[in-house]
C-alpha cells in the first residue's frame, strides 16, 4: 500500500509539472515532420492542424498502449504485482495530459477544430482526476474511449485525421 501511495504522489507531482513546455523524442519529431509536410498544403490554419494530429495522436497512442489496453488485460488490477505497469500507466497520464494541451493550443489555432477544444479539455480533467484518485473505474474507462473516439471522428471531418502513435516507453 506504501508503493501505491508514493506512486499516487509521483503521479500528482508530474500531472502538476505539465507545463507547457515540450520535450522531444525521435518518434514525435518524426511524426511532427510527416503530419507538417502532409498538410502544410491545407491552408489557413494548416500547421495548427498538423499540430493538432500529432499531439492528439501522440497522447490517445499513450493511452491506449499504456493505460487502456493493460486495464482491459486486467495488468493493472493488482498494483502491488505489476509495479511496473501502474509506473508506466501513470507516466502515461501526466504525458497524455501534457499532449492534450498541446492538442488543445493548437486547435484553438484552427477554426475548423475550435469545436474539439471542450472535449479535449474534459479529456484531459478526467485523466488527471483518475490520477489524483488513485483508481480507474470502468465507466471512467469507457467514457474516456468514447471521447476520444468522437474527437477522432470529428475531426476526421474537420480534414484532420488523427494517426495513433505509441510514443516510446515511459
Amino acid at each position: 500500500m506504501r508503493l501505491f501511495a508514493v506512486v499516487l504522489v509521483v503521479a500528482a507531482l508530474a500531472v502538476a509539472g505539465c507545463g507547457s513546455g515540450s520535450s522531444s523524442t525521435t518518434a514525435s519529431s518524426n511524426a511532427a515532420a510527416t503530419a507538417t509536410t502532409a498538410s502544410a498544403s491545407s491552408g489557413s490554419g494548416g500547421l495548427s492542424a498538423a499540430k493538432f494530429v500529432l499531439h492528439t495522436g501522440l497522447a490517445f497512442g499513450a493511452f491506449h498502449r499504456y493505460i487502456y489496453n493493460p486495464i482491459k488485460a486486467g495488468a493493472l488490477s493488482n498494483p502491488l504485482s505489476h509495479k511496473l505497469a501502474v509506473l508506466k500507466a501513470t507516466a502515461a497520464a501526466a504525458f497524455m495530459v501534457h499532449e492534450i494541451k498541446l492538442a488543445v493550443t493548437a486547435a484553438q489555432g484552427s477554426p475548423a477544430l475550435l469545436k474539439l477544444v471542450a472535449p479535449l479539455s474534459a479529456l484531459a480533467a478526467g485523466v488527471k482526476s483518475a490520477v489524483a484518485a488513485g483508481t480507474v473505474s470502468p465507466a471512467t474507462l469507457a467514457t474516456g474511449e468514447s471521447v476520444i473516439e468522437s474527437v477522432k471522428t470529428q475531426a476526421a471531418g474537420a480534414g484532420a485525421t488523427i494517426i495513433e502513435k505509441t510514443p516510446p516507453a515511459p
